[in-house]
């Protein structure tokens, strides 16, 4: 972006919130594939850190309150197919070298269940790390306080509810190691 536009995002009063939507509203048109530098150089000037060569093949979708750009860190060389959800009520961590399936879901809020009466009773949040090397396939979920392991492979459509260690694949109720997995 030109030196005018970075000025635009830097100098609005709302703060860093109106930002990440404004970046949502500018790139929520264009199609999947297309601008994916465009998209990644955005979300940087919107407060997320992002390291080099990341880039995301659409517009991630960002929630939570206050400012969720400064919740989310993504390191180098990480790919995110398009659709990513991030539910950023709490920290997300993604490590270097991450690849990330399609409509991947990070979620951080979860609820009191013990109430008979409101099992969705008060909200709470735990952080979500990933680590270096990771691949998360498509339509993963990966439920709060989780942490996956360098090295490990999600496969699709798994909902991830706790740790991973490093150099496992998940598939559905199975977890392998796949150490010296060839």
């Amino acid at each position: 972006m030109n030196a005018r536009a970075h000025s635009l995002f830097r100098d609005f009063k709302e703060g860093p919130a109106l930002r990440i939507r404004l970046v949502e509203s500018l790139f929520a048109r264009c199609p999947t594939f297309v601008a994916g530098r465009a998209v990644t150089a955005a979300l940087r000037l919107g407060g997320v850190k992002i390291g080099r060569s990341t880039v995301f093949w659409g517009m991630p979708t960002l929630t939570g309150q206050g400012d969720v750009g400064s919740r989310l860190t993504i390191g180098s060389y990480c790919g995110f197919n398009a659709r990513a959800y991030f539910e950023l009520d709490a920290p997300i961590s993604i490590g270097n070298h991450v690849a990330v399936g399609q409509d991947a879901l990070f979620l951080t809020r979860t609820y009191d269940t013990s109430d008979l009466r409101q099992r969705a009773g008060k909200p709470s949040s735990a952080p979500v790390e990933i680590g270096d090397g990771a691949w998360l396939g498509a339509r993963c979920t990966i439920m709060p306080g989780v942490k996956i392991g360098a090295g490990s492979v999600v496969g699709a459509s798994v909902v991830v509810s706790s740790d991973v260690p490093p150099n496992i694949l998940v598939m559905g109720k199975r977890r392998i190691s796949i150490a010296n997995w060839r």
